[in-house]
């Protein structure tokens, strides 16, 4: 009986993350541990999951043309150096006021994607931009504010302990100027790279898993990341826009139950 629950929580957790280019681990890693799961093991399978998830999306978003390889290669590098220094660092902070740091953040991110003013649609040139040109798209990028934004972003969430691809949509959207779409696109690619390269270090030390539970969510999750993308596709960029915006608080409501309880 419990693996069916778990397939079902599994698949609509990968098809709502996978329509907005996240992994989900916020999620699967509380249900996993709450449902008895060794904090090892959750991550093991957490990563499991959204590297199953995000490759189907990110192969789907290839495919319509919503994935932008250059402006990932500016806008990941710096999260993932940072994430590592952070983590190093963890200690520095207590972990009950990172966590309300986190929600605020979320909170923060949710409000101007749901109401996004004006002045946080991207610069329109200067000395330190970059003009991207990619298909019928036309979006600016200052890069040393997008690095330093990033980089906070990654030291902050590897001192928490989860991931940066919630915040790099917005990032993308309001600091950058980038559609939605390819927005939601480039960060499914982002999300893949980081989960497979995360399950592999993880993998080296890994434990014999029950193989009818990882087939199980192996099959979910890849169904659920390709029809998640696919749904995204046919969602207009400002409805999509909007929708991330609310995920962003229910992710904050999440965090905070999370950590009360």
């Amino acid at each position: 009986m419990y693996l069916i629950v778990f397939a079902v929580l599994f698949f609509v957790v990968s098809l709502v993350f996978s329509m907005f280019g996240l992994g989900g681990g916020l999620v699967y890693v509380p249900l996993l541990f709450l449902s008895g799961f060794p904090v090892k093991t959750a991550s093991i399978l957490s990563l499991f999951a959204i590297t199953l998830t995000s490759l189907t999306a990110f192969l789907t978003f290839l495919r319509s043309g919503r994935f932008d390889w250059k402006l990932a290669a500016v806008v990941d590098p710096p999260t993932d150096v940072m994430a590592f220094v952070g983590g190093y660092y963890a200690n520095l902070l207590d972990e009950n006021v990172l966590r309300v740091v986190l929600v605020v953040v979320i909170l923060v991110a949710g409000l101007l994607m749901v109401k996004q003013p004006k002045s946080f649609r991207g610069f329109k040139g200067g000395r330190f931009t970059w003009e991207r040109r990619f298909k019928d798209e036309v979006y600016t990028v200052n890069v040393p504010l997008v690095g330093l934004m990033t980089g906070l972003v990654g030291f902050f969430v590897g001192m928490v302990g989860v991931t940066g691809g919630v915040f790099k949509v917005p990032i993308m959207v309001l600091l950058c100027g980038v559609p939605m779409d390819i927005a939601v696109g480039t960060s499914s690619g982002m999300v893949f790279l980081t989960a497979i390269f995360g399950l592999a270090g993880h993998l080296t030390t890994a434990e014999n898993y029950s193989f009818p539970f990882l087939v199980l969510i192996g099959l979910v999750c890849l169904v659920g990341g390709v029809l998640g993308a696919k749904f995204s596709l046919r969602v207009g960029r400002e409805r999509l826009r909007v929708s991330y915006g609310i995920l962003m608080f229910i992710l904050a409501v999440w965090v905070t139950l999370k950590s009360l309880f």
